[in-house]
């Protein structure tokens, strides 16, 4: 009898102990999951912690989008940057400069990290110093190294009913004062065409068919067109679209075979080779290609006189430019605002890949 008592007490205590051991590790993988997920916020010049909106660390096929708990506002400004402080603090001051009518505005800095898990310090720096005039200011720092993929598509997923639109922006751009009224107003009157993925602030974009080449010219009559490409050059995402492009972005990503080739245009052809040199990573913007063409959906371009943007790009040394092209002018800014801006068509003209007239209002 004592024997069995004996047994009985040491399954207890074997039994206690394995919880108490269980119980540990839990509390213990939480705390380092959540020092993983806690973010660097500068928020009113108050640092918080908040969770991450995506996690794009080495393997996409286990990546999840998550909803942030935000305050609600009417429009975040992404602003994504790896290592360029002076352009950053460019694009901030230009961003302070900006007319937002006393709307709830957020703004978020993300910085990425090296491929050795580095932040660059003087461009943490640089978001750390500035304050943002106009509403909530968050600076972010990535958790690993996520890329040109994880700072465009893991920073930013609305929620299903959420009136808010966002604006991401690289960093070697500077924005019109007048970008968010332009966008305020298309947003109001294109969100629910079905075929409107977003809205591209860069004044000036190339023909992208492969039997073409040189920039769009599009009767200035049209004060606006929409365009089977988007533009990068400062993008305002459709929410609906965003949420439906991320989603099927994670899901067709886990597929190694899977290429985003559209037939007949010049970005094709440069994925190819980027593919090729193994640096397919550099031009996350072929997915959203591809599913635009798939989905048949268009891009809304602004079409004000002599090219000017809502946005200019200072092609900055970096994946895309060389140190050539950051030396020329950059392209004409707007700086006025007209009335005649406002009265915008019911039925847009669409552009083709070839810069032609496809359908032209009546």
């Amino acid at each position: 009898m004592n024997v069995v008592f004996c047994k009985i007490r040491r399954k207890r205590k074997f039994a206690v102990q394995s919880i108490c051991i269980s119980l540990f590790l839990c509390i213990f993988s939480i705390c380092v999951i959540k020092s993983l997920s806690w973010i660097s916020d500068k928020h009113n010049n108050q640092f918080e912690r908040i969770i991450r909106v995506s996690h794009f660390c080495e393997d996409f096929k286990d990546t999840q989008f998550e909803t942030v708990p935000y305050n609600i506002v009417n429009l975040r400004i992404i602003v994504i940057v790896y290592n360029r402080a002076t352009s950053l603090r460019r694009l901030l001051d230009s961003l302070n400069k900006a007319h937002y009518f006393g709307d709830k505005i957020a703004l978020h800095v993300w910085i990425d990290r090296s491929k050795n898990g580095t932040i660059d310090s003087n461009t943490y720096g640089a978001a750390s110093d500035f304050t943002f005039q106009h509403g909530q200011y968050y600076v972010h720092n990535q958790t690993c190294h996520v890329g040109i993929y994880g700072q465009w598509m893991g920073t930013w997923y609305p929620k299903s009913n959420s009136s808010e639109f966002a604006v991401i922006l690289e960093d070697d751009l500077t924005v019109s004062p007048y970008f968010y009224k332009w966008l305020k107003l298309v947003h109001m009157k294109y969100d629910n065409y079905s075929n409107v993925n977003g809205y591209s602030l860069q004044g000036i974009s190339i023909k992208h068919g492969a039997t073409q080449s040189g920039y769009l010219e599009v009767n200035e009559t049209h004060k606006i067109f929409l365009y089977p490409v988007l533009g990068t050059w400062g993008f305002s995402p459709n929410n609906r679209n965003w949420r439906a492009f991320s989603d099927w972005y994670l899901e067709v990503r886990r597929d190694p075979k899977f290429r985003p080739l559209v037939p007949g245009i010049h970005p094709s052809v440069w994925y190819k080779k980027q593919l090729a040199k193994g640096h397919q990573d550099h031009m996350w913007s072929m997915w959203f290609i591809y599913y635009a063409w798939m989905n048949r959906e268009l891009t809304v371009y602004s079409n004000f006189k002599g090219h000017k943007g809502l946005t200019v790009n200072w092609k900055e040394h970096g994946l895309h430019y060389s140190e050539n092209d950051s030396k020329r002018s950059p392209d004409p800014l707007l700086v006025d605002w007209k009335p005649e801006y406002e009265d915008l068509p019911e039925r847009p003209v669409i552009i083709d890949v070839n810069g032609r007239e496809r359908w032209r209002p009546e």
